[in-house]
C-alpha cells in the first residue's frame, strides 16, 4: 500500500485524490537520470486494487521520447497533476488589507515504473484511456475503429504501468478565509471567468460540512 504524506490543506477526504486525477488526467512525468532531468505532459489512467489500496497509473510514451530510455535505466519517477486553480485577487476583497494568493488542487505520485512494452498491453494502455476521456459522449470511439492503422502505429509507443509508492496532496480552496472574503472571493471568480475554481471550492466546502 502507498504512503499519504498529510500536508497542509488537505482535501476534503481521500476520494477527492481520485476524483482530481480522473477530471484532470493530464500529468506532467518527471524522471531523473545521470544528472540529467526530464518531464513529459502525458494523460495517466488511475487503478486501485479492489480494497482500494495498492494504486496503479497507466499510460504510454513515444518511443523516440528521451525518457523512455532513461525510465528503462532508472525507473523511479515523479507525477504530479493539477486540477482547479486560479489567481485571488485583493482588488476583489472589500478589506483591501487581505494578500492576493493562489488556490489549487494539486496532487503528486512517487512512482515506480514498470515498461510493459508488447502489443498486448500497448492495446490495452490505450483502450483504458480511449474508454476514459471519451465516456462523455454519446457515440464513444474506441481504438479498433482504427483497422490496420491501430498495429501500424501502436509501434511508435510504449506502455508503463506505474505503481504509487507515495502520495501528495494539496488542495488549497479558501480554508479558513472569513464569510465575508470568501463572499468576494466567489463574487471575484463569477465576474472574471473563475467558474471552475469556484465550484471546487464549493464543492470542498460541501464535503467538509458532510464529513
Amino acid at each position: 500500500m502507498s504512503m499519504y504524506e498529510q500536508l497542509p490543506f488537505q482535501p476534503a477526504n481521500p476520494g477527492e485524490i481520485d476524483r482530481l486525477v480522473a477530471d484532470f488526467p493530464l500529468a506532467t512525468l518527471v524522471s531523473a537520470d545521470q544528472g540529467r532531468m526530464f518531464a513529459t505532459p502525458l494523460p495517466l489512467i488511475l487503478r486501485r486494487d479492489a480494497a482500494g489500496g495498492e494504486a496503479l497509473l497507466i499510460g504510454h510514451l513515444s518511443r523516440r521520447n528521451p525518457q523512455f530510455a532513461m525510465l528503462q535505466r532508472q525507473p523511479r519517477a515523479l507525477a504530479t497533476f493539477t486540477g482547479a486553480q486560479g489567481y485571488v485577487s485583493s482588488s476583489w476583497m472589500s478589506n483591501r488589507r487581505y494578500a492576493p494568493t493562489w488556490n489549487y488542487e494539486f496532487v503528486q505520485f512517487e512512482l515506480d515504473v514498470t515498461i510493459e512494452d508488447s502489443p498486448e498491453q500497448t492495446l490495452r494502455a490505450l483502450e483504458l484511456l480511449s474508454a476514459h476521456v471519451e465516456a462523455p459522449y454519446p457515440n464513444p470511439w474506441r481504438p479498433a475503429e482504427m483497422g490496420p492503422r491501430l498495429e501500424q502505429l501502436a509501434q511508435y509507443i510504449v506502455p508503463f504501468s506505474a505503481r504509487v509508492l507515495s502520495t501528495r496532496a494539496q488542495f488549497k480552496l479558501g480554508q479558513g478565509d472569513p464569510a465575508d472574503a470568501l463572499a468576494d472571493t466567489y463574487a471575484g471568480l463569477s465576474r472574471y471567468g473563475g467558474h471552475e475554481l469556484a465550484a471546487a471550492m464549493r464543492r470542498h466546502e460541501q464535503l467538509r460540512r458532510e464529513a
